[in-house]
């Protein structure tokens, strides 16, 4: 099966992608040849597949007539093509595509997918959420077409950034990055895992963070968030990153709120430096791989923060409970880039490239 990808030199993208660049040889097993392009030339349609990656488009949007006449010529000229959403959040959508392509792949969606049929202010269920429950001031937010019911059908979970090459310096992955596709995909790829070990001597409680987003609605958990780590005279402000990585190999809990999505770098770089991951209630969505089980793998606070201090508190008095569930979520995460679960994750992408719904 030839799958040709027209994609783009995003961080989101190389680390949406690097699943499929580390496992090209088990993939080629599976007779999944992939090939990469960074510009829409005629080469492009000799495939059996062809995946968009939503982040080539970002810039194009200006013109939307534009965008949809090019989805419009690309589906005449291929039988099968798959949009990839790499927005951040479950409501960052682009379902003005949805007549343009066969099926539409999102890193992450709401559970309950009658939800897309209704509006949500900024875009988001949680920014909405807060909206309404604060009677937050009107500001320009983001605005997404919902979802027609005739298109549900088409939508999947395609994977999150969790895949992506955590262990490897941030500079060197934004050189990488940086390198045309052509060249890139010639490169090998392993996982070479780099973790903490959870550990009751821990002390530090951390989140590095800012207030600063282009409207109060985005920034409102963190803001929340900050305020209640500071009153428990936690440092919330700004350190380089080499600080930031040595303070979470010595945090004991960190915690990560939503920003413009639910999903976060932070919550794969905590879980790997071997600290409790303490988050904003995940149970309103699904992902693969699927790091966010309750109680089990992170411990969730309600968006309301109406538990935050007594959870928090319940945490930092019972260290067991924070060594138990930090080393569940590193088993899960190592068994996730362990053979096994790479060549589950190759079996998986084989099946959504050939699901017909």
């Amino acid at each position: 099966m030839k799958v040709n990808i027209l994609t783009t030199d995003n961080f989101i993208s190389y680390y949406f992608f690097y699943p499929l660049l580390a496992n090209k040889k088990r993939l080629k097993e599976l007779d999944i040849i992939l090939k990469y392009y960074g510009k829409v030339r005629e080469s492009i349609y000799d495939c059996d597949v062809l995946l968009l990656d939503s982040k080539f488009f970002s810039k194009l949007w200006i013109n939307r007539g534009f965008v949809l006449s090019l989805l419009e010529k690309i589906k005449e000229k291929c039988t099968n093509v798959i949009w990839l959403d790499l927005t951040a959040s479950t409501g960052s959508t682009h379902f003005q595509v949805m007549p343009y392509v066969d099926k539409y792949w999102k890193k992450q969606v709401l559970k309950d997918l009658s939800l897309y049929e209704r509006e949500y202010y900024g875009a988001r269920i949680y920014t909405d959420y807060y909206k309404r429950k604060y009677n937050l001031k009107e500001e320009k937010v983001q605005r997404v077409e919902s979802l027609k019911k005739e298109y549900t059908d088409k939508l999947y979970v395609s994977w999150n950034i969790g895949l992506g090459p955590y262990f490897t310096n941030i500079k060197i992955s934004n050189i990488i990055r940086m390198i045309p596709w052509p060249l890139k995909e010639k490169f090998n790829y392993t996982y070479k895992l780099k973790t903490g070990h959870p550990s009751s001597s821990r002390k530090l409680i951390s989140f590095r963070g800012s207030r600063k987003y282009s409207n109060i609605i985005n920034a409102f958990q963190r803001i929340k968030t900050i305020e209640k780590l500071e009153s428990k005279r936690v440092e919330t402000g700004p350190i380089s990153y080499r600080k930031y990585s040595n303070e979470l190999r010595n945090s004991v809990i960190s915690v990560s709120p939503f920003g413009y999505g639910e999903i976060c770098y932070r919550d794969f770089e905590i879980v790997l430096a071997g600290a409790l991951l303490f988050k904003p209630s995940m149970g309103h969505l699904k992902t693969y791989p699927d790091f966010y089980v309750e109680d089990e793998t992170y411990v969730p606070f309600n968006w309301d923060f109406s538990d935050f201090d007594e959870k928090l508190d319940g945490l930092i008095n019972n260290p067991s409970r924070i060594a138990v569930i930090g080393s569940a979520a590193m088993d899960k995460y190592k068994y996730i880039l362990s053979d096994q679960g790479l060549n589950e994750f190759c079996l998986r992408f084989r099946t959504l490239l050939m699901d017909t719904g």
